[in-house]
């Protein structure tokens, strides 16, 4: 009994299930945005290909054709690779935007021309001024060039291998060569006008980086002509949005880098015209600004590469603001070598060119950077300091130096008689008198009797622009000091150490004599003031050529 019971139950519940079910309305496709921008999809796929049911939500004008029309929007849609969002709208039939309008617009940046809005019947339809427009946007997402190619193939080419047209596949590589050859044409044209235009301009600038420009323009010019003909093939939405992310891609890179070759010879020109002035500031600041804009070229043209590519860039910098407290600390360094840098080119304590000492290297200055400072060693290698160093250590600048100082002491034997010893000293004076590049401020003196010469002291400064003239000038004097000692018959010493031996068994040392004491006490007499051998001003040379207070280089006495 009880089972009968149980069995009649599930027949009184499906009876009122069916009941129930026919006097509810199946709902409409128009009754909310989503089903209603879906319509046109839904009835044009392979197994449900019905061109009446895909415009029943659309908003057709008299005479208008809604078959034609929703597959002109579907197939534009398609080739400009737009995937209609779908599964983002509203299954609200209600719903109203934040202006309060009963509307949609899916593609807000892509496509805003495709609205969808709510009648007064409560359908949500593609609008009446959409449908007005597609065959406008139909022409002009096709080019005429596609639809004649097309309409003068045979049937043959409209069959279908892997899902694509033969006549697909025929486009596709002739749209490639074409691609190519265009690219070529760019890059002959451009490099006569670039050789041309250094010629005309009659600027010194490296071929290597004059044409360097050549390459991602031309490449540039070739993703433009193929992101032109991408729509023609009317592939698929998802291969058509995947060819267009691509080519896109290329097209952005390859315009940034055109844009960082073009600052690098930009600052090659700006310095041919800065080697011709006078300053040294604009030397050091020319490297300096190249850096700068290379920064600025790059950070802008990876936005321009990432918003290009459907990246948010807005949304990505508020996010990088989130975390600028972490960024911030871990380029504490960077920071710090940037301000160097900015003190480096403030201050100026030194020039690219000069000759510098940092602590424990020694170098020319070969380039001034935001982040460091390249110095070229004397050894050839290059050294890279970072620009903080030069806030907390001494920076020795040898290229500022107005005079350059020579110092050394020439012995000479001691058996030199003491009239050369003057001569020579008198000499030397006169050598440096001589010469072109010495500073009348020269000290040669015969100062000290050393442990193994007699010891003149020559002190002088070469007024030079460098170092190369610092050492010529330097030579020509030693070689004048060698020569006028051959000529006065004196000799250099060089240490030495000689040991006599004052007596032996077979040769005694002789007896030391000693003298009257009145001839020794008139011997020390001659040298006193009014002395027959006194001689308190040295050897009574007529002319000397002591500076006897002349400064000024090349004044004479």
């Amino acid at each position: 009994m009880q089972r009968r019971l149980r069995w009649l139950l599930v027949l009184c519940t499906l009876v009122l299930a069916v009941h129930v079910a026919r006097g509810q309305e199946v709902p409409s496709e128009c009754a909310n945005p989503r089903s209603a921008a879906d319509s046109i999809f839904v009835h044009q796929r392979a197994n449900n290909y019905d061109l009446d049911a895909a415009s029943q939500c659309m908003e057709l004008p008299e005479g208008a054709s809604g078959g034609h029309a929703a597959v002109q929007l579907k197939q534009l849609l398609d080739a400009r690779g737009l995937l209609m969002p779908v599964p983002d709208l509203s299954i609200d039939p209600n719903y109203v935007d934040e202006n309060g309008r009963s509307q949609v617009i899916p593609l807000p940046a892509a496509l805003p021309a495709v609205v969808l809005q709510r009648g007064a019947d409560g359908e949500w339809r593609y609008a009446r001024s959409t449908v007005e427009q597609i065959p406008d946007l139909y022409a002009a997402t096709f080019s005429p060039l596609s639809q004649w190619f097309q309409q003068r193939l045979p049937a043959t080419f409209y069959t279908r291998i892997l899902g694509l047209h033969l006549w697909q596949y025929t486009y596709a590589l002739l749209l490639l060569l074409a691609a190519w050859g265009i690219g070529r044409a760019a890059n002959i044209i451009l490099r006569g006008q670039i050789t041309r235009a250094v010629e005309r301009l009659g600027i010194k600038l490296d071929a290597a980086t004059a044409l360097s420009i050549q390459p991602p323009l031309s490449v540039a010019i070739a993703s433009a002509a193929l992101l032109w003909g991408i729509s023609d093939l009317q592939l698929g939405v998802q291969l058509s949005a995947a060819l267009f992310t691509l080519v896109t891609f290329v097209l952005s890179f390859a315009v940034v880098i055109f844009a960082s070759r073009l600052v690098n010879l930009g600052s090659q020109v700006a310095s041919d015209y800065a080697a011709k002035t006078d300053s040294r500031l604009d030397d050091q600041a020319i490297p300096l600004l190249r850096q700068a804009s290379q920064l600025v070229v790059w950070t802008l043209g990876l936005l321009f590469v990432l918003q290009n590519n459907g990246v948010d860039v807005f949304s990505l910098v508020a996010g990088l603001g989130i975390g600028g407290l972490a960024v911030a600390l871990a380029a504490q360094d960077t920071l710090a070598n940037v301000f160097g840098s900015v003190t480096i080119f403030a201050d100026k304590p030194f020039q690219v060119g000069d000759w510098v000492k940092v602590g424990s290297v020694e170098g020319t200055v070969e380039e001034v950077g935001f982040r460091s400072t390249r110095i070229r060693t004397f050894y050839n290698s290059l050294v890279t300091i970072p620009n903080s160093a030069f806030n907390s250590s001494n920076v020795d600048n040898m290229g500022l130096r107005h005079r350059r100082r020579v110092k050394m002491v020439l012995g000479l034997t001691y058996d030199t008689p003491a009239d050369k010893v003057s001569a020579y000293v008198e000499g030397v004076r006169a050598i440096l008198a001589t010469h072109p590049y010495v500073e009348r401020t020269y000290e040669v003196h015969f100062y000290n009797l050393g442990g193994s010469a007699l010891e003149i002291l020559v002190y002088y400064h070469l007024v030079v622009p460098g170092w190369t003239e610092e050492l010529e000038s330097r030579s020509q004097n030693l070689m004048e000091f060698m020569r006028l000692a051959d000529e006065l018959g004196v000799s250099f010493a060089f240490p030495s150490t000689s040991v006599y031996v004052e007596s032996t068994p077979d040769r005694p040392m002789p007896a030391h004599e000693v003298g009257e004491l009145e001839a020794l006490e008139n011997t020390a007499a001659a040298f006193a003031p009014g002395g027959a051998l006194a001689r308190p001003g040295g050897t009574p040379f007529s002319k000397s050529w002591s500076v006897q207070g002349r400064t000024a280089r090349g004044s004479a006495e």
